[in-house]
């Protein structure tokens, strides 16, 4: 479910980053060198592009790739600094991205759990600290 999640929203932020610079799926798959039907099967969330294909798009609509996968509406105004990323956490990324759909999924789903159980405990403790503070 996460998965199709993100690949709804970079169907829709290709659709819109694409329409933005006023090119049709003919033009970005000349720009990209990705073909125009894989660019449609894109833009339809049929699946999410390997990671030099993702690069090629984000680098022939002008945009990051973050930008590709950030829910239109939660603009904040500090952009996310990625450079910053170790080489180890890019190969890795790279790395999910290649593996099969499923199996992708089932990683998505276990780091969710994580994320979800991290984020808990952590009110679990703010929690717990605003009422030893009396809050």
């Amino acid at each position: 479910m996460v998965l199709k999640g993100i690949a709804l929203i970079f169907a829709k932020n290709v659709v819109r980053y694409r329409r933005k610079k006023g090119v049709s799926q003919y033009d970005l798959a000349q720009i990209s060198g990705i073909s125009r039907a894989m660019i449609s099967h894109y833009e339809r969330e049929g699946m999410l592009p390997p990671a030099d294909r993702l690069q090629a798009l984000a680098d022939s609509l002008d945009v990051p790739v973050y930008k590709l996968f950030k829910q239109p509406g939660m603009e904040t105004n500090t952009e996310t600094d990625l450079s910053g990323i170790d080489p180890r956490s890019v190969k890795k990324f790279r790395d999910i991205l290649s593996l099969p759909a499923e199996d992708r999924n089932d990683l998505y789903r276990i780091l969710n759990k994580m994320l979800r159980k991290n984020l808990l405990e952590k009110q679990r403790l703010e929690a717990l600290n605003d009422r030893r503070k009396g809050v």
